[in-house]
């Protein structure tokens, strides 16, 4: 479904109060479901990246970005990606392989899988003792805060500046998977991304957790024209984020269109998108994952793709955080 405008406001509003009773029986479904749930622990050490609101925090960039942290650190010889692979077919555990379909793997998983081994897995600590059993030294559990059957030895909950925590509510009330207080026993550590200017940020900086800040820049501008008009697109958490960071970077957009998050594309949806671009002159733009679950078709080649990588503000300090906490 698509991010409800009223979940990022500064407070609950008339719907978010009236949804209240639901919220009340999410939040207990998540309480009843850890209290259930008896963590295993793996055989190597699990670095969990993840977050407490539903999607558009920018966790899969924070993955990416870690798992180079660890390699240009000397933190892990052998890493590899653990995810669940939404919207995959995949019971697992099996590292992503051949065809590379998001109908098979789903799209977070095929865009890990281009940075490094990843393995798909139901069974997160299956897929854990995979890692251990093909001679990686660490599993990145991606989207994994919520996922109670696997001990973590670090984990870091990833927060988007601009959107915070939202109105502070659980699903559907507010954009809370869980609430801060039931979370904060579970997180290790924040990971706060771009300026800090919603006011739920300010629970997470008095929190008393570490918080490590990076932004999000683009990395092939050079190879983009922004002297043409562009009809952009994504399916994402928050697509706002996506049209803002093109008219930052001086891109002409004429029209904008947003699908759900993890949007299925269709072959007729596509063909929409090109013949609306074509009507205006236009190109064709969207992101890494929008474009992983993209279909074969004839136009395909009028699709441009922005692509951005996450840096650290302090990266030296945030190597030394993970060493220490990986040696207890």
């Amino acid at each position: 479904m698509k991010t409800p405008a009223f979940w990022y406001k500064p407070s609950p509003d008339l719907l978010a109060y009236a949804l209240s009773p639901l919220a009340c029986f999410y939040q207990w479904a998540d309480r009843h479901n850890k209290q259930q749930t008896y963590p295993k622990q793996a055989s190597i050490p699990v670095l969990c990246v993840g977050n407490i609101t539903a999607g558009g925090s920018g966790k899969t960039p924070v993955a990416l970005a870690l798992f180079k942290l660890l390699q240009d650190n000397n933190l892990s010889v052998s890493p590899a990606f653990l995810t669940r692979g939404y919207k995959s077919h995949v019971i697992g555990p099996e590292y992503v392989g051949t065809p590379h379909s998001p109908d098979i793997w789903g799209d977070e998983a095929l865009l890990l899988a281009e940075h490094g081994p990843t393995i798909v897995a139901r069974s997160r600590y299956d897929g854990a003792q995979l890692g251990s059993d093909t001679g990686r030294d660490i599993v990145l559990l991606d989207d994994g805060l919520q996922h109670y059957g696997l001990k973590k030895d670090l984990s870091f909950c990833v927060v988007d500046g601009a959107h915070g925590l939202g109105n502070g509510r659980p699903l559907p009330a507010g954009p809370l998977r869980v609430t801060l207080a039931d979370a904060l026993p579970n997180i290790d550590a924040f990971i706060l991304i771009g300026d800090v200017t919603h006011p739920s940020c300010a629970a997470i900086l008095s929190s008393g957790k570490p918080v490590f800040r990076a932004s999000v820049r683009p990395t092939n501008l050079d190879e983009l024209p922004r002297n043409i008009p562009y009809l952009a697109f994504c399916g994402i958490g928050l697509p706002q984020k996506f049209k803002t960071t093109l008219n930052q970077n001086g891109f002409h957009l004429v029209e904008f269109e947003a699908f759900a998050d993890h949007h299925t594309y269709s072959t007729d949806d596509l063909l929409s998108l090109v013949n609306t671009a074509l009507k205006r002159d236009a190109r064709l733009i969207t992101t890494e994952k929008d474009f992983a679950r993209l279909p074969d078709f004839p136009k395909k080649s009028m699709i441009d793709v922005l692509k951005i990588e996450l840096v650290w503000e302090d990266a030296p300090a945030l190597s030394a955080y993970i060493k220490e906490a990986l040696r207890k």
